[in-house]
């Protein structure tokens, strides 16, 4: 029989031994946790600067394509210098990128500008213009405008006449301003930054300090990284003093000629991993201390407080307290394995989470993205399309259809994208979906109802089904032929769980409508679209009068709000 302090003792020697791998921990997890964090800026700040990177890309792209565009203008045709001028203005007011666009003749001479005077002026002794001369598109390097007096980046496209020779250049600059202010609105982390330059390695575009560097040349100690061959990162201390892991991505064919870096500031990305460290210690020695005292506890205790341990912690993650650990160690026997185990699980799913919300975040960045290019190409589109139009010297009457056409399918996405993350009026939703398609006077649409705010899931799906219903009577329904008509109502059925929504497209005065041969794609992704977002069903006759859709979704009191 072992007597109560021949126990004791055995427990305290055996706690003593447990103390040698905490004490152990005490260093090489802090250095784990430092080492393992480094990599993962390294990770960050090059997925940083690359995004940037590909960003300066397509904008230097867009931009060339546009002076491609404009090359080919039959305004610039002719001695005309008064209708080249006015047609660059008109170009330049849609187009705020551009400080400045002219027009050179095959000897480099300004023919015409966007702004008045400068006419006569040779350029030619530019490096971009000699190589736009020579059937080049080209980028430029940091200038200070001769005849504008703004900083600029120039970019220059021949113009090619129907035989292939270079009968002149169109010459825009980029607004260093304007790109400033871009870089400016984007989202940095605290203490990063980021460095446009070009070529020669004169910083265009900076944050933070734009008013200290912008114009300045990188140092000689950081030039190397704009001769380099390949993209990488490091640690350095930046220009302004701060400590960063900095990727950097030298001018090639990929960033058009333009140095790109992205920096993270070591000292806040070192913050969460001392803070955790601190924290640990005092973790640790809670621990030691906490577990010298349970020594003197009978093996009942030992027993009942570490299951105790588990059920509680088990608890507060029911309710939702992310943080709750057991704090238990393998050393503390089978109890001890089962606890460490369940705060290694912990962890993970904590890990899952937050790595769940940063791609959410990141998702919603790219969409915000997605919708700024998509009103950036509308309006591109109506732009070229206007000039076309009037060269082609269509009737207005035909340019205004176009114009509200396009405005429409603009609303029509502008309201999609604001479904995903918003709720959305029905009555709004309706009218957005079928704008495209009305386009006659009166209306051929008859709309009724309640109007109804629906929660995203609900908005989005129902938009898609209306604008597949719409698109099929189109092609081949009621709004195929001229007199066509389309009738939507909805209304609510109170039921027990939820409230459900009944809504009705008919169509009336169409062609002649038949059973198909077999469910159509559109049908199909109907049905499919309401089943998945919102547990819905939809019913498709196919009467001789003209088809009918029914839609029947029920709708959490969460997501639905009747005005």
């Amino acid at each position: 029989m072992i007597s109560r302090s021949s126990l004791k003792f055995r427990l305290f020697l055996l706690l003593l031994v447990a103390i040698i791998p905490l004490a152990g921990a005490l260093v090489v997890v802090p250095i784990t946790m430092k080492a393992a964090r480094i990599r993962q800026i390294h990770d960050e700040a090059y997925r940083t600067g690359e995004l940037a990177a590909l960003e300066i890309s397509r904008l230097v792209i867009g931009l060339e394509d546009t002076l491609a565009a404009v090359s080919a203008a039959s305004a610039l045709d002719g001695d005309a210098t008064s209708m080249c001028g006015d047609y660059l203005a008109r170009v330049g007011r849609q187009m705020p990128q551009f400080a400045g666009i002219a027009v050179l003749d095959a000897r480099g001479t300004v023919r015409c500008r966007q702004s008045p005077g400068g006419e006569g002026i040779s350029l030619a002794d530019r490096p971009y213009i000699r190589e736009a001369l020579a059937g080049r598109r080209a980028v430029g390097t940091y200038l200070v405008g001769r005849l504008s007096d703004a900083k600029i980046l120039p970019i220059a496209v021949p113009i090619i006449d129907g035989g292939g020779s270079v009968k002149g250049v169109v010459a825009g600059s980029l607004n260093l301003t304007w790109l400033q202010t871009q870089i400016k609105e984007r989202n940095f982390a605290p203490g990063g930054n980021l460095t446009i330059a070009d070529r020669d390695g004169v910083i265009l575009a900076r944050f933070p300090d734009p008013d200290r560097f912008v114009g300045t040349r990188i140092p000689d100690e950081y030039q190397r990284l704009v001769r380099t061959d390949q993209p990488g990162t490091l640690e350095l201390t930046s220009q302004d003093g701060t400590r960063r892991i900095l990727a950097y991505f030298p001018p090639d064919r990929q960033t058009r000629s333009l140095y790109v870096s992205a920096g993270l500031s070591t000292e806040e990305e070192f913050r969460g991993v001392t803070r955790a460290t601190y924290v640990g210690i005092v973790v640790i020695l809670f621990t030691c201390l906490s577990v010298f005292l349970a020594a003197a506890l009978t093996a009942r205790r030992s027993i009942q407080l570490p299951v105790n341990r588990l059920l509680e912690t088990v608890q507060s993650w029911r309710s939702q307290d992310e943080t709750a650990r057991t704090g238990m160690r393998t050393e503390d026997g089978e109890f001890g394995q089962l606890g460490h185990a369940i705060d290694a699980y912990m962890d993970e799913l904590v890990s899952a989470r937050r790595q769940r919300r940063r791609d959410e975040e990141r998702q919603r960045l790219l969409m915000g993205e997605l919708d700024h290019r998509v009103k950036n190409l509308l309006a591109t589109v109506q732009s070229v399309a206007r000039q076309t139009f009037r060269s082609a010297g269509t009737e207005p009457s035909v340019i205004e259809t176009f114009n509200r056409r396009l405005a429409a399918i603009a609303e029509a996405h502008a309201l999609l994208m604001r479904g995903v993350e918003q709720s959305a009026s029905l009555t709004e939703l309706v009218a957005v979906a079928i704008k495209p398609f009305d386009l006659h006077q009166p209306s051929r649409f008859s709309v009724e109802g309640p109007d109804l705010v629906l929660n995203s899931r609900a908005a989005l799906a129902l938009g898609m089904a209306l604008h597949e219903l719409c698109t099929n009577a189109v092609k081949y329904g009621a709004l195929s032929s001229d007199i066509g008509r389309v009738r939507i109502v909805w209304h609510l059925e109170e039921a027990m769980d939820h409230p459900i929504l009944h809504l009705s497209w008919q169509e009336m005065d169409g062609p002649p409508v038949r059973m198909p041969d077999r469910q159509g794609f559109g049908s199909l992704m109907i049905e499919r679209i309401l089943s998945s977002q919102i547990e819905g069903k939809a019913e498709i006759h196919f009467a001789e009068d003209g088809l009918v859709a029914r839609l029947r979704a029920p709708l959490p009191p969460a997501g639905l709000n009747v005005i």
